[in-house]
Order: C-alpha cells, then structure tokens, then sequence
C-alpha cells in the first residue's frame, strides 16, 4: 500500500465531455455549469449518503470538492444531496467546479438529487449506476461510508486486477475510519488469499492534498508506461 505526502504534477490530456443533458432535475441550474469546461481528469468519489457523527468526516469531505474544483478535477459521484455525498458535490459546484452525477430512477425518489449538477444521468438500475460511475471516472476514492461504499470501493479495486480497467483506487482514511479495513486486507494478504502485489498498488491518504498529489503521481506514472508501451509496439511493427 502507497501512503501519501508526496508531490507531483499531471500532465495529462485534457478531456471534453459531451453536452448535458436536459431533465426535470435542473442540471444547468448552478450558475457556474452555464458554460461546459474541460477538466484534467475525473475523479469518481464514493461515500456515505449519511453525514456520520465525526465532524472531520464532512470537514474533509467539503475540502475534497474545493480542492477538485480548484485542481481542474471533475467529479463523479451517486447524484445525492444528502449526507457526504451532498456535501462533497456541495463544496465542488460552489468552488467552480465540474459534477457528474449518477442515479438510479428509485434513489430520485428517496434520497432526491443535488441541484445544479454539470450532468445527471438517471438509470435504472444500481449496476447500471456503478458501470456508468467507473466509465466517467480516470480515478477512484473511498471516502467514509457504509456497505453500499464498501461494495463500490471492492468492485473497482478487483477489477484493476482482471484487466477490466487500468486506474488508480484509493482510500481517503479520515480519522483512521479504514484503519481495520486496511488491517483485515493486510491479514487476507498474510493468509496467500489476496496478492500482496495488488495492495501495494492501493493509494492510502489521511487529507485530500495527500490524496490528489498521489493520484496525480499515479496518473502521470501510468500514462508514462501506457506511452511507452505505445512506442515499443509502434517499434516493433516497424521493424517487422
């Protein structure tokens, strides 16, 4: 596992996303989404559709969307307004930034949906929503949250491993909350039943300035490798 402190910078292609759309959930409600802008990357946030009793919880989580906002960085999250995932697309729209909300048709009705959102897709199912999440996403955090997180946080750490993506996973462990989370991934590793290979590609970081200049670093190192394994084929073919 990668704990962080470390600086870095992206230097990375920016990306263009297609217009939002238009629905009953007031996607271009927000004055700042008037106008489409691109961002360095995505950053798919998961966490607690509750707020929890530790204040740090919400304090990290409005940092979390400042700094995205602030860094260029867009936002995908479960289209909530409540609890952290409130809070998180809260901070972000309100700082300038670029939210990309995604939520089932049931979740609408429950939980209800945070305005002025750059995008709002509304799906029909919770696979439908996670799919979506990982395809908008170049990144992944678990922030503090409950078993729905804890699903969303497994699905994308193991699919690194099959080859069904290729993006840095990461825990934001605010106030040692994933500490026995860690811990029980460590004792897995200690019983040959999970790679002790794939956690040390997992990025662990205790603030959100730990975590974005990780994954900056995680991003840049693995757009180097992708490249050069681009020029090595390209070489190849030419020799051939």
């Amino acid at each position: 596992m990668r704990y962080t402190g470390t600086s870095g910078t992206l230097n990375t292609e920016h990306r263009e996303e297609k217009p939002p759309r238009s629905d009953a959930y007031g996607t271009l409600a927000h004055p700042s989404r008037r106008t489409m802008k691109k961002t360095d990357y995505n950053l798919a946030v998961y966490c607690g559709a509750r707020s929890g009793n530790d204040p740090l919880f919400t304090e990290r989580a409005r940092e979390l969307g400042t700094l995205c906002a602030q860094n260029n960085i867009g936002v995908v999250y479960g289209g909530g307004r409540t609890g952290l995932m409130g809070t998180v697309a809260g901070a972000t729209l309100d700082a300038g930034g670029v939210v990309y909300g995604v939520v089932t048709h049931k979740l609408v009705g429950l939980e209800g949906v945070y305005p002025g959102q750059t995008t709002l897709d509304i799906v029909d199912t919770m696979h439908q929503r996670k799919i979506a999440m990982i395809e908008k996403a170049d990144a992944f955090v678990a922030m503090p949250g409950g078993p729905g997180t804890l699903e969303e946080f497994f699905e994308v750490f193991s699919w690194q491993f099959l080859d069904i993506h290729s993006k840095p996973v990461a825990l934001l462990n605010v106030n040692g909350y994933w500490d026995k989370l860690i811990d029980a991934m460590h004792y897995m590793a200690s019983t040959g039943l999970l790679n002790e290979r794939y956690l040390d590609e997992l990025i662990i970081a205790t603030t959100p300035e730990e975590l974005l200049e990780a994954l900056a670093k995680d991003l840049e190192r693995r757009a180097a490798v992708k490249n050069a394994a681009a020029k090595n084929a390209a070489e190849k073919n030419t020799a051939e």
